[in-house]
């Protein structure tokens, strides 16, 4: 299940990308790779919590991403946390 859900996860940061639609791998940093600003940035973190029902990010938390891999392990570590929860 992880896997998918990286996938998805990588899917809506390319689909995203101010620099029109790409496939985005791991190692892209969303802004030098990628041409996330803040605003962009926002709005994906907003569209990540819709969609994988992620809580908000913390400053900390936000601060410490930079790549797209930094992203597939929040929402991961997130999804685990909330099964543990319900399981």
């Amino acid at each position: 299940m992880s896997e998918t859900l990286r996938n998805d996860v990588r899917r809506l940061i390319g689909e995203m990308s101010p620099l029109g639609s790409r496939t985005a791998q791991p190692t892209d940093r969303l802004v030098e790779d990628l041409g996330y600003d803040s605003l962009a940035v926002i709005e994906l973190s907003l569209q990540l919590e819709s969609q994988f029902s992620l809580k908000p990010m913390s400053q900390d938390d936000a601060t410490a991403i930079t790549t797209v891999g930094d992203i597939e392990e929040l929402v991961v570590s997130s999804s685990t946390e909330a099964a543990a929860e319900i399981g």
